[in-house]
C-alpha cells in the first residue's frame, strides 16, 4: 500500500511538473522579424504609439532576458502589440515591471519604469516630422487583428506639416500609388470634436494629396481629421504634370 501511494504521488507531482511547464514557456522575439511594435492603454482602442527602432531594441531585449515569477494576477497598464514581418501578432500586457504573454504566467523586465516611458503620457502624439510621406502610409494601412474584428490604426498626429516635408525623391513612389483603394485609417488631430471611428481612407488618396502639395510647393493640409479617397480627376492632373516634368 506505501509503494502504490509513493507511485500515485510521484505520477501526480511529474504531473504538475510537465503542465507548469506548458503553461510558463517562453518564446523569444527575433528582432529582425519585427515589422512593428505599438503600445496601447486599452486593447481596443485606436489611440496608440509607435516604438521607434530603439525603443523596439530595447523592449525585445528585455522580454527575451525576463525573469520567470510564476503565475499571478495583475490588472494591465499597457497593452503592447508586436506585429511580425509574417503578419503574425503577439500581445503582451504589462503593469511596472511584470509582463505576460498568452496566460497569467508572469515574467519581471528589469527596469519597472521602461513600458512606461514608451508612452509619455505629456506628449502621446505623433508629430509630422518624424515621418515621411512613405513610413506615413506604412502607418495607417497597418492594421492589427482583433479577436472580434480587424482594427485599422489610424494617424494621431499633431502640429504642421514642414513646407519640404514631400520631396521629389518620393513623388514617384506616391505616383504609382495613386490609383490604389487599399483601405487604411484616416488622419486625426486631437484637437478635432470629431473622430471618423466608421470611415476609412484609401492609400491613393493620401498619394493626390501629398503630391498635389508638392507640385504646388506648399504644406500638405489635412485639416483636424481626414479620411481621404480616390480622385481621378485629380490622379489624371497630377499623371500629366509629373510626365512633362520628367
Amino acid at each position: 500500500m506505501k509503494i502504490f501511494t509513493f507511485i500515485l504521488t510521484f505520477v501526480i507531482l511529474s504531473s504538475c511538473v510537465d503542465s507548469k511547464k506548458t503553461i510558463h514557456e517562453q518564446t523569444n522575439i527575433e528582432l529582425k522579424l519585427v515589422d512593428n511594435i505599438h503600445i496601447k492603454k486599452r486593447l481596443n482602442e485606436t489611440d496608440s504609439i509607435r516604438l521607434n527602432n530603439e525603443q523596439t531594441e530595447l523592449f525585445v531585449k528585455e522580454w527575451n532576458n525576463a525573469k520567470s515569477e510564476g503565475l499571478y494576477k495583475m490588472g494591465p497598464e499597457f497593452w503592447i502589440i508586436v506585429k511580425l514581418k509574417n503578419d503574425s501578432i503577439r500581445k503582451f500586457r504589462t503593469n511596472s515591471n511584470l509582463i505576460k504573454e498568452k496566460n497569467d504566467w508572469t515574467y519581471s523586465l528589469s527596469d519597472s519604469t521602461l513600458i512606461s516611458s514608451f508612452w509619455k503620457p505629456e506628449y502621446p502624439f505623433a508629430k509630422p516630422e518624424n515621418y515621411n510621406p512613405i513610413s506615413f502610409l506604412e502607418q495607417v494601412s497597418s492594421t492589427l487583428k482583433t479577436e472580434k474584428d480587424t482594427l485599422r490604426i489610424g494617424m494621431t498626429m499633431i502640429g504642421d506639416f514642414p513646407i519640404d516635408w514631400v520631396k521629389e525623391e518620393h513623388i514617384e513612389y506616391l505616383i504609382k500609388l495613386l490609383e490604389s483603394k487599399e483601405i487604411c485609417g484616416c488622419y486625426l488631430n486631437p484637437l478635432s470634436s470629431y473622430i471618423p471611428t466608421d470611415d476609412f481612407a484609401e492609400k491613393g488618396g493620401y498619394a493626390g494629396i501629398f503630391i498635389k502639395a508638392y507640385k504646388e510647393k506648399r504644406k500638405v493640409e489635412l485639416g483636424l481629421y481626414s479620411c481621404p479617397k480616390v480622385d481621378e480627376k485629380l490622379n489624371a492632373e497630377l499623371r500629366k504634370w509629373w510626365k512633362k516634368r520628367k
